[in-house]
């Protein structure tokens, strides 16, 4: 690969299939926007999934985020901030922000509306349960195979030990396997690039104290020790990881894209999730460096300036996670790895605004690789 030794690993992907259930799912939520939009304007009466939320900036917060972009839905409520308290519930369809219709507009451009200075946002929401649970439907087209696992504690910490814990796991179509604490969760506790993985049976008689085992592992990495309840179900776990990372090893659309984006300007990457400055740590020298960045389908391109005729690496952050930093720079925020052998990236942002664009730019382009259900 032509990447940079500041790149990750990346995996293999579902592209087009993801493109088109996205595009699906936001035809749905806008057409049903629209339709309400609509018996309001004739009957004068307001739908009853129709809210008008007022939140009030408290210690520079609102303490919401949004996702998705024409239109962009309310995912992440903090608690005891300002929008818990408001009434504004996730799954809501964020319509106008203090009077300007968002409905069309993009992730970047609802985020510029909302921090334009205002220290109060009235929202005019649409709240969008049935439409949600159609939107869990599609999601589940992304599981390729389910079903609980006992896994050997200590993989995330790069070593082990004999306590087996029992999670539920799910194998998605982005050749990533995803495990959970139940079935009811959402949020995943771990996440496992197929990508250059191998896997294989364990026989009975090895130290480890669980029956029905098998390891997943790549050369030279912590390998993740697994055991099923039956020998029936171990084999089924095998076979359909093995045909996953049979076609992890197939060219990938992706990755010849990610390829071919790192030759082009920052200007001819196609419709963005972000760009801008950011002030990037260093791998090498541990010293911080402004660097001009543009975000696009969880890959972060690296440049010089804003000028530059190619990217001089990129991040692929598949199964990465953001979160506030507690750095001593100013405005600063990292990008978790989903386990030790990634790299770790922090950035620094040139004022507050600009930190919690890129968070939630970042928190939207890779939760489009990460389908929960």
């Amino acid at each position: 690969m032509a990447f940079d030794s500041e790149s990750s690993c990346v995996i293999g992907s579902s592209a087009d299939m993801k493109q088109k259930l996205e595009e699906i799912l936001k035809l749905m939520l806008t057409i049903w926007c629209r339709e309400n939009n609509a018996l309001k304007l004739i009957s004068g009466k307001s739908n009853e999934s129709d809210k008008t939320i007022v939140v009030q900036r408290d210690s520079d917060e609102f303490g919401f985020r949004i996702h998705g972009s024409k239109p962009v839905v309310v995912t992440v409520i903090e608690p005891n901030t300002p929008a818990e308290s408001s009434g504004l519930e996730v799954g809501d369809i964020i319509i106008s922000v203090n009077g300007v219709n968002v409905l069309d507009r993009s992730h970047s451009d609802v985020v510029q509306i909302a921090h334009a200075g205002s220290d109060t946002l009235t929202l005019e929401v649409a709240r969008t349960s049935y439409a949600l649970n159609s939107a869990k439907e599609l999601s589940d087209s992304y599981t390729l195979y389910s079903g609980y696992l006992w896994k050997m504690s200590g993989y995330a910490k790069g070593n082990t030990t004999n306590k087996w814990t029992r999670r539920w796991f799910c194998l998605k179509k982005d050749n990533c396997l995803y495990y959970y604490k139940t079935d009811s969760d959402k949020q995943p506790v771990g996440v496992v690039m197929l990508f250059d993985q191998e896997i294989r049976e364990l026989d009975t008689d090895t130290e480890l104290s669980k029956p029905n085992k098998f390891v997943i592992q790549k050369e030279e990495a912590v390998p993740l020790y697994l055991a099923a309840d039956t020998l029936e179900a171990r084999s089924r776990w095998v076979e359909v990881i093995e045909k996953t990372l049979s076609e992890c090893q197939a060219v990938d659309e992706y990755l010849e894209e990610t390829k071919r984006n790192l030759t082009l300007s920052p200007n001819s990457i196609s419709d963005p999730d972000c760009f801008g400055y950011l002030i990037k740590l260093g791998t090498q020298w541990k010293s911080w460096s402004r660097r001009y960045c543009v975000l696009k389908d969880a890959a972060l391109y690296f440049y010089q300036d804003s000028n530059a005729s190619n990217a001089f690496g990129v991040a692929l952050l598949q199964g990465y996670r953001v979160q506030q930093s507690s750095s001593s720079k100013k405005h600063s925020f990292e990008i978790v790895p989903p386990d030790p052998t990634k790299k770790h990236y922090y950035f620094h942002a040139e004022s507050d605004t600009d930190r919690r664009r890129w968070i939630s730019a970042l928190e939207y382009s890779i939760e489009r690789w990460l389908v929960q259900q």
